[in-house]
């Protein structure tokens, strides 16, 4: 049976780097990556929200010469992914003030607060 030589691996870093909001010590802090997550998520939101708004007008206006941007299945599409999007965020951020929350009411060390 013929061996296979197994590659050799360079132990450098890679040429690439993920893009984040944060720092790189901020990256495992779980408040800052909630922010973060938020920013990507609203800019996101915000971004079809505008392509929806302007498809609506330019279909109000039946303009030849200004088409909307998307067509009636496409701004439905977006529609729905804006109000997922926005569902997810506030279904992570309920998670968060739960865990605050229990956190307060156990208080510093753990015991429950009379």
């Amino acid at each position: 049976m013929t061996s296979i030589p197994s590659p050799t691996h360079s132990l450098t870093e890679a040429a690439h780097q993920s893009f984040s909001w944060l720092t790189e010590d901020l990256r495992m802090h779980a408040p800052a990556q909630f922010m973060a997550i938020t920013l990507d998520i609203s800019l996101g939101i915000q971004t079809c929200l505008s392509l929806i708004h302007a498809s609506d007008l330019a279909r109000e206006q039946r303009d030849d010469a200004f088409p909307p941007p998307l067509n009636v299945a496409d701004t439905e599409s977006l529609t729905r992914m804006a109000m997922a999007a926005a569902r997810m965020l506030s279904e992570r951020a309920q998670c968060h003030i739960d865990v605050l929350n229990d956190m307060h009411a156990r208080g510093d060390n753990g015991k429950r607060n009379v």
